[in-house]
């Protein structure tokens, strides 16, 4: 029997982000995190809503983050041949164009944000007469700048070196996952060109009921199949690491990181449910083996795959593409103040969002003046300030690439906090969007009573308290980081026979926080409701003509509650006395009636 250190069987992840490259490793056991090592990437900004990174720098960011971690292993007096294996977890959609005979990449790698390819975009668009659910029955997914079907073709029209390669029969795609096995299992040396189901599904480029690359697809794209990798499940054997400490260990998991959250978080079950927010935001929803093709801006994607022979997991996947980003635009590009006030005292999160007509607000004001919070709500009168960080457009669940930022109700007494908090309270805002399509597409399951959130910014008490009182629901907040990295764990231990499902159920279900709802319906319909006119504003930002008539007409219904019913009441009175004559004149036409 193969012996091991104190810790057992370990299992190392590489984890490729928007913001860092990190090598974990973790004991099989338990999923304890014996140690790490991150590396920030570089970000390259080109042009505005571009966004790329050096593939060659995300290749040896990960190959330095695995020496060093092993070399914290060795001076904890752990043996990093206790390694059995190596998962993977990366952002998708991220896109990367190599030469196969050079290994050199063709250009740099193109983010999933990026939008450049809007023009692309049109050009689709304009063929199919705007039906954005054009591919959807095949792919799951809307026609968007975010999937990389839209970025190849882009790169193929306008990289000279790309055009050449395809000529030559050379070119490989991939997303990061692809490209990082490729090189650490042998690059021109017959590495491995593979990629697995939840990334190959962010592409539009997958046939989601068959899980294999769809010709017909491939043909509206006009892109060759030749330069697709060979899709694989989440959790087998794709190759072998070639050089380095690890050399030798097998890489038996990839998965995307939104979908390895999901796992990681043990949302196996239909129904279960999942939020992240980095510096986007996500919310899926497991739908088991049964794709639902949501009509209400909700994408259709593979959860998993666990094994070769194991059955592909669907989820509903609602995205938002600016959330902590929306945080880092106002601390990097305006210079504002982000930190938000992190006193804890539920006198200030009630005052919020009770608004003043409550009882409990107006009990917590004094409480809140002597703790010297200095939010007066947001912007001078609570909830007036609403902020749509629409900057690449809007994504789930409208997928408008041409609406834009908004920064709606500014006075003279708004703060840079007021501006954060409006920031944070974005994301509340459209996380309730995302809640709302699911309940239209999957009344059944979508969630009613809470909603599990991780993510970075999930740390922050302050803001999970923001999304509960928004969203009118329970939020309970694993205390455990880096679900995605668990679940790529996960799923390369299943594909080593060190790790089950039903063992990790038992031990590494970890505890939880839990914050709940303290605002009104009331208060919470009339936050929402200022949150859609802004929206619309957004998507609608170059029609000027009915802007001044919008804007009167909302301010007297929230002045107003009951002006709907008192605005109907000529109509009303129209209506019976045109029934009271009608009855008058039936009679006189026959007196004999009755």
């Amino acid at each position: 029997m193969e012996k091991y250190g104190k810790f057992g069987p370990l299992l190392g992840v590489i984890q490729v982000s928007k913001i860092y490259a990190k090598f974990l490793v973790y004991a099989a056991r338990n999923a304890e995190i014996l140690t790490y090592h991150e590396i920030t990437l570089k970000q390259i900004v080109p042009n505005a809503s571009w966004l790329e990174y050096d593939p060659q720098e995300i290749v040896k960011s990960v190959k330095e983050c695995i020496e060093i971690a092993c070399q914290n292993l060795i001076i904890l007096e752990i043996n990093p041949v206790d390694i059995v294996a190596v998962g993977l977890t990366t952002q998708r959609g991220t896109t990367v164009l190599w030469d196969r005979v050079s290994g050199e990449p063709l250009y740099n790698a193109i983010s999933w944000s990026d939008a450049r390819s809007t023009d692309v975009l049109k050009g689709f668009l304009g063929k199919v007469k705007g039906n954005l659910n054009y591919l959807k029955s095949v792919c799951g997914l809307p026609l968007s700048t975010c999937f990389s079907a839209l970025k190849i073709k882009w790169l193929e029209e306008n990289v000279p070196l790309v055009q050449q390669s395809v000529a030559n029969k050379n070119c490989c795609f991939g997303t990061l996952d692809s490209w990082i096995l490729w090189n650490l299992t042998g690059s021109t040396d017959n590495g491995s060109h593979v990629t697995d189901v939840t990334n190959a599904g962010y592409t539009m480029l997958m046939n989601l009921h068959t899980q294999q690359w769809d010709r017909n697809l491939c043909s509206f794209f006009n892109l060759p199949k030749i330069i697709l990798p060979e899709i694989r499940s989440n959790s087998e054997v794709y190759g072998y690491i070639q050089q380095g400490p690890l050399r030798g260990i097998p890489i038996s998991s990839s998965i995307g990181d939104q979908p390895a959250a999901l796992l990681g978080q043990l949302c196996t079950n239909v129904g279960q449910s999942l939020c992240t927010i980095d510096e986007s935001c996500f919310v899926l929803l497991n739908t088991g083996e049964e794709i639902i093709d949501s009509e209400s801006g909700l994408c259709s994607v593979a959860a998993f795959k666990l094994g070769e022979k194991g059955k592909c997991v669907y989820a509903v996947e609602g995205a938002i593409s600016n959330a902590g980003a929306s945080i880092t635009w106002l601390k990097d590009t305006l210079q504002i103040n982000t930190e938000i006030n992190q006193n804890e005292n539920t006198a200030e999160v009630l005052s919020t969002f009770l608004g003043d007509n409550s009882m409990i607000s107006s009990a917590c004001s004094s409480m809140g003046n002597l703790i010297g919070n200095g939010i007066d709500g947001n912007g001078g009168k609570k909830g007036e300030l609403i902020f749509v960080p629409a900057f690449n457009g809007l994504y789930s669940p409208y997928w408008k690439y041409d609406a834009r930022g908004l920064l709606l109700g500014l006075t003279s007494n708004t703060t840079s906090e007021h501006v954060t908090q409006a920031a944070y309270e974005a994301t509340g805002f459209q996380i309730k969007e995302i809640l709302t399509s699911l309940h239209v597409d999957s009344p059944v399951w979508a969630p009613t009573k809470k909603l599990t959130i991780g993510g970075d910014y999930a740390e922050n008490n302050h803001f999970m308290q923001f999304i509960s009182d928004i969203v009118g629901i329970s939020i309970e907040r694993p205390q455990s980081s880096s679900t995605s990295c668990l679940g790529a764990m996960l799923a390369a231990g299943i594909a080593m026979n060190v790790v089950t499902i039903e063992s990790a159920k038992h031990i590494l279900t970890p505890p939880c926080d839990n914050f709940y709802p303290t605002t009104t319906p009331n208060r919470r319909e009339i936050l929402y409701r200022r949150w859609n006119y802004a929206v619309k504003k957004c998507l609608n930002w170059n029609n000027f003509a009915t802007f001044t008539e919008d804007v009167e007409d909302f301010n007297r219904r929230e002045k107003d509650a009951n002006l709907p019913i008192r605005q109907s009441i000529p109509c009303s009175i129209f209506l019976t006395s045109a029934f009271v004559l009608f009855l008058v004149a039936r009679y006189l036409q026959n007196p004999n009636v009755g």
